[in-house]
Protein backbone atom coordinates (compact mmCIF):
# COMPACT_ATOMS: atom_id res chain seq x y z
CA UNK A 1 0.00 0.00 0.00
CA UNK A 2 1.51 3.38 -0.98
CA UNK A 3 2.33 5.83 1.79
CA UNK A 4 0.01 8.85 1.79
CA UNK A 5 1.95 12.09 1.26
CA UNK A 6 1.72 14.93 3.77
CA UNK A 7 -0.97 17.45 2.85
CA UNK A 8 -3.20 15.03 0.96
CA UNK A 9 -6.08 13.23 2.67
CA UNK A 10 -6.03 9.44 2.67
CA UNK A 11 -7.79 7.96 -0.34
CA UNK A 12 -10.64 5.48 0.13
CA UNK A 13 -10.11 1.88 -0.99
CA UNK A 14 -12.81 2.17 -3.70
CA UNK A 15 -12.24 0.40 -7.01
CA UNK A 16 -12.36 2.26 -9.22
CA UNK A 17 -11.41 5.29 -7.16
CA UNK A 18 -13.53 8.30 -8.11
CA UNK A 19 -11.50 11.53 -8.10
CA UNK A 20 -12.14 14.99 -9.44
CA UNK A 21 -9.82 16.52 -12.04
CA UNK A 22 -8.14 18.84 -9.52
CA UNK A 23 -7.41 16.09 -6.98
CA UNK A 24 -5.96 13.78 -9.63
CA UNK A 25 -3.93 16.59 -11.23
CA UNK A 26 -2.45 17.68 -7.89
CA UNK A 27 -1.61 14.15 -6.75
CA UNK A 28 -0.18 13.18 -10.17
CA UNK A 29 1.82 16.35 -10.80
CA UNK A 30 3.00 17.38 -7.35
CA UNK A 31 3.21 14.02 -5.56
CA UNK A 32 4.35 12.00 -8.58
CA UNK A 33 1.36 9.70 -8.15
CA UNK A 34 2.68 8.02 -4.98
CA UNK A 35 -0.79 7.64 -3.45
CA UNK A 36 -2.34 6.71 -6.81
CA UNK A 37 -0.06 3.80 -7.64
CA UNK A 38 -1.61 1.42 -10.15
CA UNK A 39 -5.18 1.86 -8.88
CA UNK A 40 -8.06 2.22 -11.34
CA UNK A 41 -9.28 5.82 -11.27
CA UNK A 42 -12.53 7.32 -12.57
CA UNK A 43 -12.67 11.04 -13.46
CA UNK A 44 -15.32 13.23 -15.12
CA UNK A 45 -14.65 16.33 -17.19
CA UNK A 46 -15.11 17.82 -20.62
CA UNK A 47 -12.88 17.35 -23.64
CA UNK A 48 -10.61 20.11 -24.87
CA UNK A 49 -8.06 19.79 -27.65
CA UNK A 50 -4.65 21.42 -27.96
CA UNK A 51 -3.47 22.97 -31.23
CA UNK A 52 -2.29 19.59 -32.51
CA UNK A 53 -5.66 17.95 -31.74
CA UNK A 54 -4.46 16.04 -28.65
CA UNK A 55 -7.33 15.54 -26.16
CA UNK A 56 -7.39 16.70 -22.54
CA UNK A 57 -9.90 16.06 -19.78
CA UNK A 58 -10.67 19.52 -18.37
CA UNK A 59 -12.58 21.21 -15.56
CA UNK A 60 -12.86 24.89 -14.82
CA UNK A 61 -12.02 25.90 -11.25
CA UNK A 62 -13.24 29.11 -9.61
CA UNK A 63 -11.44 31.09 -6.95
CA UNK A 64 -14.22 33.59 -6.34
CA UNK A 65 -16.35 34.05 -9.48
CA UNK A 66 -16.73 32.96 -13.11
CA UNK A 67 -14.48 35.81 -14.28
CA UNK A 68 -11.45 34.18 -12.63
CA UNK A 69 -12.15 30.60 -13.81
CA UNK A 70 -8.99 28.63 -14.64
CA UNK A 71 -8.82 25.34 -16.55
CA UNK A 72 -7.27 22.29 -14.91
CA UNK A 73 -6.29 19.70 -17.52
CA UNK A 74 -5.31 16.05 -17.59
CA UNK A 75 -3.71 14.63 -20.73
CA UNK A 76 -5.14 11.38 -22.08
CA UNK A 77 -3.05 8.41 -23.19
CA UNK A 78 -3.83 4.74 -23.67
CA UNK A 79 -7.06 3.56 -25.30
CA UNK A 80 -8.26 6.92 -26.63
CA UNK A 81 -11.34 6.73 -28.86
CA UNK A 82 -10.49 7.95 -32.36
CA UNK A 83 -12.86 10.91 -32.19
CA UNK A 84 -13.40 12.89 -29.01
CA UNK A 85 -15.43 16.02 -29.62
CA UNK A 86 -14.49 19.25 -27.82
CA UNK A 87 -16.88 20.29 -25.02
CA UNK A 88 -18.25 16.73 -24.71
CA UNK A 89 -18.56 15.58 -21.09
CA UNK A 90 -17.02 12.15 -20.48
CA UNK A 91 -16.10 9.85 -17.66
CA UNK A 92 -12.71 8.20 -18.08
CA UNK A 93 -11.37 5.19 -16.22
CA UNK A 94 -7.65 4.59 -16.20
CA UNK A 95 -4.45 4.44 -14.19
CA UNK A 96 -1.77 6.91 -13.19
CA UNK A 97 1.13 7.45 -15.55
CA UNK A 98 4.20 9.56 -14.85
CA UNK A 99 3.87 11.30 -18.24
CA UNK A 100 3.55 15.08 -17.97
CA UNK A 101 3.69 18.09 -20.25
CA UNK A 102 3.66 21.85 -19.76
CA UNK A 103 0.64 24.03 -20.45
CA UNK A 104 1.71 26.49 -23.17
CA UNK A 105 -0.61 29.16 -21.74
CA UNK A 106 0.67 29.26 -18.16
CA UNK A 107 3.65 26.85 -18.12
CA UNK A 108 1.87 24.75 -15.46
CA UNK A 109 2.23 20.97 -15.22
CA UNK A 110 -0.33 18.85 -17.04
CA UNK A 111 -0.27 15.23 -15.83
CA UNK A 112 -1.64 12.36 -17.90
CA UNK A 113 -3.87 9.39 -17.17
CA UNK A 114 -3.56 6.12 -19.10
CA UNK A 115 -7.18 5.45 -19.96
CA UNK A 116 -8.81 2.09 -20.50
CA UNK A 117 -12.41 3.25 -20.86
CA UNK A 118 -14.26 6.42 -21.91
CA UNK A 119 -18.00 6.94 -21.82
CA UNK A 120 -20.10 10.05 -22.52
CA UNK A 121 -21.98 11.51 -19.56
CA UNK A 122 -24.33 14.47 -19.14
CA UNK A 123 -22.83 17.75 -18.00
CA UNK A 124 -23.06 18.03 -14.20
CA UNK A 125 -25.37 20.63 -12.66
CA UNK A 126 -22.28 22.42 -11.28
CA UNK A 127 -19.83 22.56 -14.17
CA UNK A 128 -17.30 24.49 -12.05
CA UNK A 129 -15.59 22.37 -9.43
CA UNK A 130 -16.20 18.72 -8.62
Amino acid sequence: MPIEPPGFPTLPADDPLKLDVVDYACRAAYDRGRALGDRRIKITGFITLDRSGAPFLTRMVLNCCAADAQPVKIGLSGQIPPILQPDTWVEVTGTYTSTQTKDPLNDGAIPFIDISQVRPVPAPPNQYGD
